[in-house]
């Protein structure tokens, strides 16, 4: 058995830094977390999908031979034992262990590695302002908020949209808001 790698951040640094590790160390014990269900997807495609240019949000998951990257592919396909639905509590970089915690079954554990890398990109920044919490209001952050804001629209509950920020991500956000869904 190889070195022992623990990635953190299963979205897109996470996948694509498992795969390079197997490729260029194929005896290394690779395993990726991440606290969400739904991993290795680009969230530049997030406004593709609300706008219905990417018909369903496995495609955002998909190889371009159409095999979704989920747990079983990184396992069968690339080697990398994957472990969602679990967050990384802390780190002991001394003892060079992570505590786990199962979101699922509450369950904790530790993840002993040789070599750690962080990939949890970004979070986008909450504005500190009156109704940021209320229904309806939301942060282009995940896949799954993606899927609440395209069900949310198919069903006629929104009238009006407001995005805040001027990034690729909110720009095309905009547009499609405005050209595709008529908000």
């Amino acid at each position: 058995m190889g070195k022992r790698i623990v990635i953190i951040g299963g979205v897109a640094a996470g996948p694509k830094a498992a795969c390079r590790v197997k490729r260029v160390m194929p005896d290394a014990d690779v395993t990726l977390i991440d606290q969400d269900s739904l991993i290795s997807y680009g969230g530049c495609g997030i406004p593709y999908y609300v706008s219905g240019d990417v018909a369903d949000e496995k495609e955002l998951r998909s190889t371009s031979f159409h095999m979704l990257r989920d747990e079983y592919f990184f396992e069968k396909a690339k080697g990398v034992k994957t472990l969602t639905s679990t967050r990384a509590l802390s780190i002991n970089r001394r003892e060079k262990y992570v505590m786990l915690e199962n979101l699922q079954s509450g369950e904790r554990s530790k993840l002993s590695y040789d070599n750690l890398m962080i990939a949890t990109g970004s979070q986008p920044v909450v504005l500190p302002i009156p109704g940021k919490d209320a229904d309806g209001v939301f942060t282009i952050s995940d896949l799954h908020k993606a899927i609440e804001i395209k069900e949310r629209i198919a069903k006629g509950a929104v009238g009006k949209a407001v995005v805040i920020g001027g990034g690729a991500i909110g720009i095309e956000m905009a547009e499609a808001l405005t050209d595709l869904w008529g908000v």
